[in-house]
């Protein structure tokens, strides 16, 4: 059977029925390309002082971590609905609004905490020292009781990274321990 009407284009179409949707969903749509469009044009600057927004009535609600920044960013509030709009393709935002939540500064503060522990605990760069023939001799005759050959290689390569590992530790903070001067 052949369906004789108008063609219409397929992004066209899915388009309508998306909006369609959207209506039906109390614009869930609308408001997740507003949220989209708003994490783009904000950036990282903005982003370690903001969390959580929302479209509500064609405002789009951004919470802000203090005063400073919420005085700041409302001066710039029309210039972020234009980029937002543009970025959305549409005029989905009607203003910007920036509210003071101590819920973010509570949150930018354990975000803040947990890099600083982050960074606190990252294993530190060392460059290994080789290990002197002597040292290497030592070594082999240790792992010589060791019946099993691959095991034998196994256990040498890795007390031979460890070892000049530490090596490398002790060097580092040989050369940053103060010198008494005479």
């Amino acid at each position: 059977m052949i369906r004789k009407g108008r063609q219409a284009r397929l992004g066209s179409v899915l388009e309508g029925a998306l909006r369609r949707l959207d209506r039906k969903n109390g614009g869930a749509y609308a408001s997740a390309r507003a949220l989209a469009a708003w994490e783009k044009v904000s950036g990282q600057g903005i982003a370690k002082h903001t969390t959580g927004a929302h479209l509500r009535n064609g405002a789009l609600v951004v919470y802000v971590d203090n005063n400073g920044w919420a005085t700041e960013y409302t001066a710039m509030a029309e210039q972020y609905r234009r980029a937002v709009n543009q970025e959305a393709g549409e005029e989905l935002v009607t203003s910007v609004r920036f509210i003071v939540s101590r819920k973010v500064a509570e949150e930018q503060q354990t975000k803040r905490s947990e890099e600083r522990s982050e960074q606190f605990y990252q294993e530190d760069e060392v460059s290994p020292v080789p290990l002197s023939d002597v040292e290497l001799a030592q070594l082999r005759s240790s792992v010589r009781d060791i019946p099993d050959a691959e095991l034998q290689e196994a256990v040498l390569r890795a007390t031979i990274r460890d070892l000049e590992w530490k090596k490398g530790i002790a060097a580092r903070n040989e050369a940053q321990a103060p010198r008494d001067e005479p």
